[in-house]
């Protein structure tokens, strides 16, 4: 998806968004996910980035993939959403595995143990983390997004 044509992006190519939204939809959502932490907050703000994402395309300069774009703008909603929002807790049933129930439990255990401490870590660690270890991003690309030296990043 990457090999985009970014005149044609930045014209407006309905065709071409929505061959975006389909590739990075479910990844961004999963990202915003991780931020959020509420399902319904998570699928307004996937919608909100692409909104942004089309109504800001000329902006778009092609330094960075198109996807750490993306991101970008999925991260900077996702911490303002945050930091409106009031604590909840809401469990997103595409995330649950269909597994043994013993399995399931002993799953489910890391896996809330694994996400509460990525929660107590600060706003860019948390950033640099998920995409690293959930979306494999190399490095390189991780300093992009947060703007640090790779070595920073890692």
């Amino acid at each position: 998806m990457e090999e985009i044509n970014i005149q044609k992006f930045k014209s407006g190519d309905e065709d071409l968004f929505r061959e975006i939204v389909d590739a990075y939809g479910e990844r961004l959502y999963y990202i915003i996910m991780r931020i959020v932490r509420n399902v319904d907050d998570a699928e307004d703000t996937v919608q909100e980035t692409f909104v942004r994402a089309y109504t800001k395309r000329k902006t778009f300069k092609g330094k960075s993939s198109l996807y750490t774009w993306l991101v970008r703008i999925a991260y900077n909603l996702s911490i303002t959403r945050v930091k409106k929002a009031k604590p909840t807790i809401a469990l997103d049933p595409r995330m649950a595995s269909k597994s043994n129930p013993q399995e399931e439990v002993e799953r489910s255990e890391l896996s809330r143990r694994i996400e509460n401490a990525i929660q107590q870590l600060p706003p860019r660690q948390k950033a640099a983390f998920s995409l690293r270890f959930y979306e494999n991003m190399p490095y390189k690309e991780v300093s992009k997004f947060l703007k640090c030296r790779e070595g920073t990043a890692k």
